[in-house]
């Protein structure tokens, strides 16, 4: 269907355009202070947000399935609402592995990332953050939509583009690019 194709990509180039923006202008807001990185703490602050909200520079309906339903054991977008494998975990599981294991991965090993090159925009970086677009994407078209054919699909693009960012991490950051790696499996 062309116009949800097309729906897609302007969202994903707008994503990109304005993450790409915002890193550009915090390296620009950093050279006149004399500095290349924030502190370390505020880096991974910030890379750890990114990882979690990453859909607020989406102009997508990103609307998330509703955590305290899921831990009560009702229905929400997302939980319960499709047959699922019977070896799939509760839905408890999965924000504790997100806030957790995924995003504590993706910021230490993002903050590797600028640590090593001196800067926020970079390749590397910026392929992290289209896994992210893709991802929020993704969660619009499964949870929003509920297009459960394009989405089995379209995790395809969210799975290569994991595989893509760790393997540009790991160009920089062996170690990065390994953690980073990790939250693909």
């Amino acid at each position: 269907d062309t116009s949800a194709i097309l729906k897609y990509g302007v969202a994903a180039v707008t994503q990109l355009s304005l993450i790409s923006g915002f890193f550009y202008g915090v390296d620009y807001a950093l050279t006149a202070t004399g500095n290349s990185v924030l502190p370390t703490p505020v880096t991974w602050i910030m890379c750890y947000a990114f990882s979690l909200k990453s859909r607020t520079f989406n102009p997508l309906n990103n609307k998330r399935p509703d955590r305290q339903k899921a831990v009560e054991g009702e229905k929400s977008n997302g939980f319960k609402d499709r047959v699922q494998p019977s070896w799939t975990p509760p839905g408890v599981v999965f924000p504790i592995m997100w806030l957790l294991i995924i995003g504590p991965l993706r910021a230490t090993s993002s903050t590797m990332i600028i640590e090593s090159l001196g800067g926020y925009f970079s390749l590397p970086l910026m392929s992290l953050m289209l896994h992210l677009t893709c991802g929020d994407i993704w969660n619009t078209i499964n949870n929003t939509e509920k297009r459960f054919g394009t989405s089995v699909l379209g995790i395809s693009t969210v799975y290569f583009t994991a595989l893509h960012a760790a393997y540009r991490y790991y160009e920089v950051d062996p170690l990065a690019g390994k953690l980073l790696g990790a939250t693909a499996i």
